[in-house]
């Protein structure tokens, strides 16, 4: 069960962003064990529930849904082989995850944030969103409305796609977007060092279901 994370959490991710070398990392290794990981996997146990409730196709065993400390540093100019933050990754087995809807929460030195949608920009999926907003506004200002003060909406845009004449502010803003995510930040050390904070993010989990759904059974188009 969930215990909430602890001040040595947020000193290993800021002891290595500043010893980002594997000698510091394998001395540590119990440090990281100990404060990051083993909380992460418990965490992850305590909302596989709720992500379940949201979309029982997301993959949600701890040691799945945990990501690696490594970074991936054959592309990179930054040769640092780790990262100094965190995530828990609810996303579907076998699909692209940078290109799918999924959940996720993140922490880090700075603080914490949770929420849910598409890494990268997929193109079919947001002409399917564009048109689903163009012929169904109501539909989905239903689920967004009720999370919109609650839950920020994040992503680039297109800076010179046309808006559909008539359009709310509301639907117009997910209308340029390339991709998205909804997410709300955690700043609250306190909340983060304490059980109550499962429960935050179940409650938020909770909220978002239905606009998750809806999002989830866009269809994909090619050329709007």
């Amino acid at each position: 069960m969930f215990q909430g994370f602890t001040d040595r959490t947020f000193e290993f991710f800021m002891a290595i962003k500043f010893n980002n070398n594997r000698q510091f990392f394998h001395e540590n290794h119990d440090w990281y064990e100990e404060a990051v990981r083993t909380p992460l996997k418990d965490l992850a146990a305590d909302l596989a529930e709720s992500i379940e409730h949201m979309d029982p196709d997301l993959e949600c065993r701890p040691e799945k849904v945990v990501s690696r400390i490594n970074r991936d540093i054959r592309f990179s100019n930054d040769k640092s082989p780790y990262r100094d933050y965190m995530w828990l990754a609810f996303r579907q087995p076998g699909l692209d995850r940078k290109t799918t809807l999924g959940a996720y929460f993140d922490i880090s030195c700075q603080g914490a944030s949770y929420g849910f949608g598409i890494y990268n920009e997929h193109r079919p999926y947001m002409n399917g969103l564009r048109h689903r907003l163009a012929v169904d506004e109501k539909g989905f200002l239903d689920v967004w409305l009720p999370v919109k003060d609650r839950f920020a909406l994040c992503g680039n845009r297109f800076k010179r796609m046309a808006v559909p004449d008539g359009m709310s502010k509301e639907a117009a803003e997910w209308y340029t977007l390339k991709g998205f995510y909804v997410e709300k930040d955690l700043p609250d050390f306190d909340l983060l060092m304490s059980p109550s904070l499962a429960d935050e993010i179940k409650e938020g989990f909770r909220l978002l279901t239905p606009l998750y759904q809806y999002l989830k059974e866009i269809p994909e188009i090619d050329v709007l």
